[in-house]
């Protein structure tokens, strides 16, 4: 039996919602990630891991295609090449060839909460919401609403993401470079093509390919604002992101289990 919303009849979905009152909510966006992989990362990611996470009970709803972004603020601006007062909204990049599909924030968080609201009638328990996205503004504004939603609401909330955190609470994932290469080759390999990237013994410049390895997002980038060699994706393999997968599903279990102790 699937484990998504729009594949089941009600007896099916009255079943699961029976045995465990969970529903997982993947969300992502039509994102510009490079030239080597396709705008629908971030929900492709985030699906994956719900479908995961849903195996050991629970439902998956639709996945939401929408998110949010803000312009980059002058330090991030600096570590990634551009100029400090430079106009750059998220990772539409000047040398990109087509535009991120980003929602204003007010829009998103309307959509949003009326997404939770009916999803609560079902008489579930908890709602994992999985942002593949994890644009700050993004994350700070799920967080805002599930904080809201969750004092009104029998309905419990909790936001996550299908990323693999290390022993300092990092998340070792940058935008478009090994780890999400990675998972786009275990996920949907049909739609990786490395051969638009130069050879490897090329640099990949920050500004010019939209590719952001988490280094850079640390305020850790090179001199030459490259990529760092450890998170170039053209080092990417479907092994390592069938590993992420399995260790971000792992990872999301556990914080149901606590959170439904806690209910």
């Amino acid at each position: 039996m699937s484990h998504q919303i729009q594949h089941l009849r009600p007896d099916q979905a009255f079943t699961l919602l029976q045995e465990k009152p969970v529903a997982y909510w993947p969300l992502g966006l039509i994102e510009w990630h490079g030239p080597h992989l396709p705008f629908g990362v971030d929900a492709f990611n985030a699906e994956a891991v719900a479908l995961r996470a849903a195996e050991k009970g629970g439902r998956v709803f639709t996945t939401l295609y929408l998110g949010t972004e803000r312009e980059r603020e002058p330090e991030l601006l600096e570590w990634l090449g551009f100029d400090e007062e430079d106009w750059i909204v998220g990772m539409d990049f000047p040398a990109n060839s087509l535009p991120s599909m980003y929602a204003r924030e007010e829009v998103f968080a309307i959509i949003v909460r009326e997404n939770l609201r009916m999803m609560a009638a079902y008489g579930l328990d908890l709602i994992v919401i999985i942002s593949g996205h994890a644009a700050v503004n993004q994350i700070q504004t799920l967080r805002r609403i599930a904080f809201d939603f969750n004092a009104d609401n029998d309905t419990q909330v909790i936001v996550t993401l299908p990323f693999v955190t290390n022993e300092a609470g990092i998340m070792e994932v940058g935008h478009a470079s090994r780890i999400e290469t990675s998972v786009m080759l275990a996920l949907h390999p049909e739609t990786v093509r490395i051969d638009n990237l130069p050879p490897s013994n090329t640099p990949l410049n920050n500004p010019d390919w939209g590719i952001i390895d988490y280094f850079t997002f640390t305020g850790q980038p090179t001199p030459e604002r490259t990529l760092h060699d450890v998170d170039d994706p053209r080092q990417a393999t479907a092994a390592a992101g069938e590993e992420m997968l399995n260790k971000a599903t792992k990872q999301i279990l556990l914080q149901v289990e606590e959170a439904l102790q806690k209910s």
